[in-house]
């Protein structure tokens, strides 16, 4: 396994240099590698994923039956709840042949997961993160703001001079904090900016309501959760650059990035995607659910992985001025949370979302703020929960929230829902709505 680490940037170079070839390549190549990498997932997973030889076997499927991209629907969906409660089986007989690197997840859904990716995903991640970020004009060593959860210890931000990025920790994001922040950014300057859009908002509101500037930069990389309209309008219009929106997910089952025409690809070299309707149909257009294929992640494949986010699509054969040979999406319509606001008065947005992935026997949760030193938290269990199961939950919550704010737990059989019929994962009853 040491040998595989350091063996690590070499593989993400390797890799890199494959995005950057491949982003060019002709519809009719692509087709051609999407179909003999799902053909090999499919052979691997059948001979050495116990779930997938049983699921196989019982409806009559044999990986030769795989011949074309349309045969991927003989398969049946895999969802959240199957990874859920059949982790082990999923899990290959000769994963650590790949590497087994243990990660997990809440998502959009407060549903916690634990998988694992082995050493060429993670590898592949990176390089096509990197690749991605070049279409917004970054370079390894730009120098960048990141606004994310760091978890520092003893202060808001780190200068990383290896990186030339200045990491601001998003658990720790108050007036206070920003405004030192913005001081730091003036002193660095930094030429991207990159982090969850409720992050970046807040700090060009805290900027505004100061009246303080602050050092241009070229553009601005979002993640984690849904870029609204108005979002996007806030960073454009403050920052006069552009936005560019970047969406993956810890499983490593679908990316999707935009390029410099203001175009959403789906980055069909890294995970073949689908867009479904309600039946699992394909469609034409509208608002359809994304289902990833991971074609790297021999370890544990993910295949037709329910995402648990929706897409728009207006025109399905659109073609991009960019010259990219990827499908184009409209929108990404992923987590729309409220945001937190603590005693000592942090707000916490995205950062929250991966606060119970290590509480057994939660089927999902919900945290609902109805005061500013109170949340209730709202849990769909199993029989797996127990007292463990809380004292890990809230280390979790503890680990972002401090604690000053107290936390009410409550097994119920479903989780609220909006006016419009979604269920956040945080709902906020003192004005902290989602921007």
């Amino acid at each position: 396994m040491e040998k595989s680490i350091w063996q690590l940037p070499f593989k993400v170079i390797r890799k890199y240099q494959f995005f950057r070839r491949s982003q060019y390549w002709s519809k009719d190549r692509l087709h051609d590698f999407q179909i003999k990498s799902l053909k090999k997932l499919i052979r691997h997973s059948y001979t050495n994923v116990p779930y997938y030889t049983e699921l196989f076997n019982k409806i009559d499927l044999r990986p030769e039956d795989i011949t074309e991209l349309t045969d991927l629907k003989k398969i049946p969906i895999l969802d959240k709840e199957i990874v859920r409660t059949r982790t082990k089986d999923l899990i290959a007989v000769n994963a650590r042949h790949y590497g087994m690197n243990w990660d997990s997840t809440s998502g959009s859904t407060g549903k916690p997961l634990h998988f694992i990716t082995d050493n060429s995903t993670q590898s592949a991640k990176i390089a096509a993160l990197l690749r991605s970020y070049n279409w917004a004009g970054y370079r390894i060593g730009s120098r960048m703001l990141s606004m994310q959860s760091y978890y520092f210890s003893d202060r808001n931000y780190k200068y990383n001079r290896f990186y030339n990025v200045l990491r601001f920790d998003s658990n720790r994001l108050s007036k206070n904090t920003i405004l030192d922040l913005i001081a730091e950014i003036n002193h660095r300057k930094p030429k991207f900016i990159m982090g969850f859009p409720f992050d970046i908002v807040m700090l060009v509101r805290y900027a505004e309501e100061a009246k303080k500037s602050i050092s241009s930069v070229r553009a601005i990389i979002t993640y984690g959760e849904t870029l609204s309209k108005s979002r996007r309008t806030i960073l454009e219009t403050f920052f006069n650059c552009k936005v560019f929106n970047f969406f993956s997910l810890h499983e490593c089952a679908a990316l999707i990035s935009e390029c410099e025409e203001g175009n959403l690809h789906l980055i069909d070299v890294f995970a073949y995607h689908e867009v479904l309707d309600t039946r699992q149909k394909p469609f034409k257009d509208g608002i359809g659910k994304l289902y990833g294929t991971s074609y790297y992640n021999l370890a544990m494949p993910f295949i037709r992985y329910n995402i648990g986010d929706n897409v728009k699509i207006s025109d399905p054969g659109k073609t991009c001025p960019c010259g990219r040979p990827y499908p184009v999406i409209d929108e990404i319509i992923g987590k729309q949370c409220d945001f937190i606001e603590t005693p000592d008065g942090r707000l916490l947005g995205a950062v929250m979302s991966h606060s119970i992935d290590n509480a057994e026997g939660v089927v999902c949760s919900q945290c609902i703020q109805n005061s500013i030193d109170q949340i209730r938290v709202n849990l769909v269990t199993d029989p797996d929960f127990g007292q463990n199961s809380l004292i890990d939950l809230e280390k979790g919550l503890r680990k972002r929230l401090g604690d000053r704010i107290k936390l009410d737990f409550k097994q119920v059989s479903q989780l609220e829902k909006l006016p419009n019929g979604k269920t956040p994962f945080i709902i906020s009853n003192i004005g902290n709505k989602y921007i």
